[in-house]
């Protein structure tokens, strides 16, 4: 979804012209608990002509890491992973939902590192995949 209704916030090419109460009232059409219900929550910006055909990488290659990952057990959270995540779900609304999800988010990013233990930096990534909104608080 966009950031904003006239679809020009975050964009340094454009102007945004809604109001505080237009965006208030945007981002109150998604509940906490829909929003909750997400593992990412990916603030991507508008993409320049020069970035479309740009090469990427080809999906082989990526399908061949997730697969390799998927194919490897669940790695267990360290202490040091548990202890921010608790610290995360004392100082951010996060439900007992959104604590499951950002530690398989965190998980899957072990997974993909070739790593057998989540570590704290797992974590701060998945949380870093959260609504900004969650972690607008948290200092």
């Amino acid at each position: 979804m966009n950031l904003c209704p006239c679809g020009a916030r975050g964009d340094p090419a454009a102007e945004c012209s809604c109001s505080p109460q237009r965006l208030a009232s945007y981002r109150d059409k998604l509940s906490r608990a829909l929003l909750d219900r997400f593992d990412l929550v990916v603030v991507v910006p508008r993409a320049r002509s020069r970035e479309f055909g740009a090469p990427g990488e080809p999906s082989a290659a990526v399908r061949g890491r997730v697969e390799a990952a998927a194919a490897r057990n669940r790695p267990a959270l360290s202490p040091g992973a548990v202890q921010l995540l608790d610290r995360a779900v004392d100082s951010l609304p996060l439900s007992a939902r959104g604590r499951a999800k950002v530690a398989r988010v965190a998980a899957t990013a072990a997974a993909l590192a070739g790593q057998q233990t989540v570590l704290p930096e797992h974590v701060a990534e998945a949380l870093s995949y959260r609504s900004p909104s969650e972690l607008a608080g948290w200092t």
